[in-house]
């Protein structure tokens, strides 16, 4: 074999998180990704203060990995 793993992928499912006011909407519910990924949600404040989800960013295991480290440091300061 040529070194090609045949096997797919493991996937997981991820809710985003509720909006702070149970009465909005949002337009993201849930997105499926690799096991080894994790997601930053992006959040919309609105002008009377409260926050939705409107978009998202998939992390790679590295840069989840960056981000803890980068936020270890910071607390160190």
């Amino acid at each position: 074999m040529s070194g090609i793993n045949s096997q797919p992928k493991q996937k997981k499912i991820v809710y985003a998180p509720s909006p702070s006011d149970s009465s909005l909407f949002t337009s993201i519910y849930s997105i499926e990704i690799d096991k080894d990924e994790e997601v930053e949600w992006q959040w919309l404040e609105l002008p009377d203060g409260n926050r939705v989800v409107t978009n998202y960013k998939i992390l790679s295991q590295q840069e989840t990995l960056q981000k803890k480290v980068k936020s270890w440091l910071n607390n160190l300061e």
